[in-house]
This record gives structure tokens, sequence and C-alpha cells, in this order.
């Protein structure tokens, strides 16, 4: 198709609006109602996909072939593996006639935390496995979002099985955990799928490693949070204990979900005022951790339970280093989208 040059008019107050080739219209199959994906490239042209081409990508399958004495922490992760790369169809082959029940298992247990991934075709030698999973419906930045409120109420969860003797929460904060962690899998799964096909790909992110690395800071902060409920659910002594230092426990979660809620804004808002504020809260909630580590040394003279609570705040402190690397990374991947013009004279360092 040839190049063709269009007027951009005004529609309304505040929208402009250029019209679409006739031919391409005609070649593409396109239909009025019909949704189309938009990308912003690194040139800062854009780049129009309907999104029913989006689901033409050709199938891509794999065969794991084992045996009897494969060991079933390597077949999860061989399968894990196959599936944030990509794979539409996982196929699990015994060498031996039939899978063992440990293989089975595991097979099974992985499923339940794979978004997406079902069995269908069932023998004792082979196990066939779809994901069905449209990339147009889950967005990376979306699913980041997903996991950050999950984290938020990982921590408010916490705090009131804690503040409020709420102990059944802390079963919560550990589903929700596990949630945390099939968001993680699939937000990886499409950032791969970006770098393989990016003129196809439905996510549109320029930044593919710094997005991996905001998933995997907030899947870490998942695990850490978890790890503390769990301390918290094997010892009862320890949670009577922290009732008395529930102010400063209220003030350590509440700040974490301040700056969770800032990140969340800061994602649709790629404003350097807003982010640089936000790196600036991060190393406050690190300087905050410091004085309550000092505090709770102080009473409970670091026996058995400063131990215990220490371990706690450790878990709390790998949260707040994790928020200050989604903020950093933030603020380049602001740095980028701006482009060759970079305001900062209302950025206070």
């Amino acid at each position: 198709m040839s190049t063709i040059t269009r007027r951009v008019q005004r529609f309304g107050k505040s929208t402009l609006m250029v019209s679409l080739p006739a031919e391409w219209v005609r070649q593409v199959n396109l239909k009025p109602g019909d949704e189309v994906l938009i990308e912003v490239i690194d040139n800062m042209s854009i780049r129009i996909t309907p999104l029913s081409m989006l689901s033409k990508l050709p199938e891509k399958k794999v065969k794991v072939i084992i045996s009897r004495t494969s060991s079933e922490e390597t077949l999860t992760r061989c399968l894990y593996a196959t599936y944030i790369l990509g794979y539409d169809k996982i196929i699990v082959e015994s060498k031996d006639g039939y899978l063992s029940e440990y293989q089975l298992k595991s097979i099974r247990h992985l499923i339940r935390n794979l978004i997406g991934l079902e069995i269908v075709e069932y023998t004792p030698n082979k196990i066939t496995m779809q994901v069905f999973v449209d990339p147009t419906r889950y967005p990376v930045a979306e699913l980041l979002k997903r996991m950050c409120n999950l984290l938020k109420f990982m921590v408010e969860h916490f705090a009131t099985a804690v503040i409020d003797g709420q102990q059944y929460l802390l079963h919560e904060v550990e589903e929700l955990e596990n949630e945390i962690d099939r968001l993680y899998a699939l937000v990886v799964r499409q950032l791969l799928l970006l770098a393989h096909v990016p003129h196809k790909s439905p996510l549109g992110l320029p930044l593919i490693t710094e997005y991996r690395i905001i998933a995997k800071s907030l899947e870490d902060s998942g695990d850490a949070i978890g790890q503390a409920a769990v301390i918290l659910r094997s010892s009862p002594t320890i949670l009577r204990e922290l009732v008395a230092i529930k102010d400063l426990l209220r003030e350590l979660t509440d700040t974490i979900s301040l700056i969770i809620d800032r990140t969340l804004i800061a994602f649709d808002k790629l404003d350097l005022v807003l982010i640089n504020e936000l790196i600036s809260h991060t190393n406050e909630l690190q300087k905050h951790i410091t004085r309550y580590d000092m505090i709770i040394s102080r009473k409970f003279e670091h026996n058995e339970i400063y131990t215990t609570i220490r371990g706690i705040l450790d878990r709390f402190r790998i949260v707040s280093r994790n928020l200050r690397t989604i903020a950093e990374i933030e603020f380049d991947v602001a740095i980028k989208m701006l482009g060759e013009s970079i305001d900062i004279s209302k950025v206070i360092f």
C-alpha cells in the first residue's frame, strides 16, 4: 500500500481525529464498532491493529517426555517454563506407559496455579494441556495494577489480623499471595510474547525488562508478607506480643498502603514530580523500619520474642526495598516516554 497523507481534524472540544485509509479497512475487514489496538512506538509513531488479527497467531505446542524416575520438581519447573514462554499446547508423555501418582499430583497442582491452563486430553501415559488465555484481554499494565492492589490487600489483612485479633485473615494473606504468583506468571508470559512477536503483540510496551522487574518486585513483596503471615500463624504468643506495638504496626502498614496507592497512580500518570515524591516516600519508609527495629529491640531486650518480631520486620524491609525499585523503574519509564524533551524544572531533588 502506498503512503497516504491525511489532515488531522478536530472532533469535539479536545479530541483530534483522522480517517483510516479505505483500502486498508477493506483488507483487514474492519467494520464500525470493531475494536483496534493503538500502540505507541519508540519513535513516537503509532501502529493500529484490529484486535481480530491478534487471535490469528499460529499455535505453539511442545511435548515434554518423562519417565517414572523423572522428578516432580523438574517436571513442574519445565511445565512452568513452557507456560511463561508462550506455548499454547503442552503435552506431557511418559516413556514407561503411564504417569506416576506423584507426577499427576504435580501437574494438577501446577494447573491450579497458572491462569488459563487446563487439561484437554488425558490418558494413562499422556496429558495434553491447553492455555486458554486471550492476550488482548490481559494488558500487562492492568495485570501489574492488579498485583499492586492484591499486595495492598495483603498488607491491610495482615494489620487487621494483628491489631483487631482477626487471625483468620492470616490465611487470607496466604491466599492472596498465591493469586499474586498466578498473575506474575501471566505477566511474564505476556512480556515474552511481546519480545518474540512485537509486531503482533497486544501489549504495546517498549520496556520489557523493566516491566518484568516490576512484576518480580511485586511477587517478591507478596512472598515476604506471606512469610510474615506464616510466622504469626505458627506463633500465637508472638501475635499477642505484637499487639503491644500495634501503633507502630499501623503506621508501617498505612505507609506501605499509601506508597502502593501512589504507585498505582504513577502507572497511569508518568509524572516525574509524582514519581520523584514516591521515591522519597520509599526512602522514608526504610528509615521508619530502622527506627521500628530500634524500638522493639529496647522493648523486648533481644530475647526470643524480639528475634521472631525482627524476622517479621525483615519481611517488610524486603517490601520496602521492592517498592523503591518499582518507583525507580517508573521514573525510568517516564523518562523514556517523554522522548526528546524532558522538563524537570518542577522536580525537587
